[in-house]
């Protein structure tokens, strides 16, 4: 059994979901058992978000807790008899619930490293991925601690110019076109 600890009026077992968004994210096995860990540690603390149309549940947020869950479930056999809360969400057709699953997975902001340091202050020992590059990579060698000799620049010429403009560049001794 996992410590549930978020409320819903629905729940729903593991072998009742239906993965949707197919290879959108990309998870390691180690980003799954670090989920697991997680979870394991501090509880399940979001429900999971499903479209549920003709006799189906499709999940449209908690790919990863799910994965987690099942992992989880080898060593933890009741994992899959649980209820676990689930929120439904509205949708016509399968268009608009993939429009419904990227307007909840899509991140509109992005953490910035004094705010995840200010926020972290009082957890100096928990760690998730989210953060873990701005707060507990302090003493990590910095990606251009060397001075920097070259500069990449990406143009964009119409089509019927490229290659005068290639021709330009290949005059140029200091200029390397990739």
């Amino acid at each position: 059994m996992i410590d549930i600890k978020c409320q819903t009026k629905h729940g729903i077992t593991l072998d009742e979901l239906t993965p949707f968004q197919g290879d959108l994210k990309k998870r390691t096995d180690k980003d799954v058992a670090l989920l697991a860990k997680s979870i394991a540690d501090e509880g399940l603390l979001m429900p999971f978000a499903v479209w549920k149309h003709e006799g189906v549940n499709s999940l449209l947020d908690g790919h990863g807790r799910y994965a987690a869950l099942k992992k989880m479930s080898i060593e933890d056999g009741s994992i899959l008899e649980q209820a676990l809360p689930v929120i439904y969400i509205e949708a016509e057709s399968e268009e608009q619930a993939k429009k419904s699953l990227l307007q909840i997975t899509s991140s509109y902001g992005r953490i910035t490293r004094s705010g995840a340091v200010n926020f972290c202050k009082s957890l100096p020992e928990y760690h998730a991925p989210a953060i873990n590059r701005f707060v507990y990579k302090r003493n990590a060698v910095k990606k251009f601690d060397k001075p920097r000799t070259e500069q990449q620049i990406r143009i964009s010429v119409p089509l019927d110019k490229a290659e005068a403009v290639l021709e330009l560049f290949k005059t140029v001794s200091y200029i390397r076109v990739l």
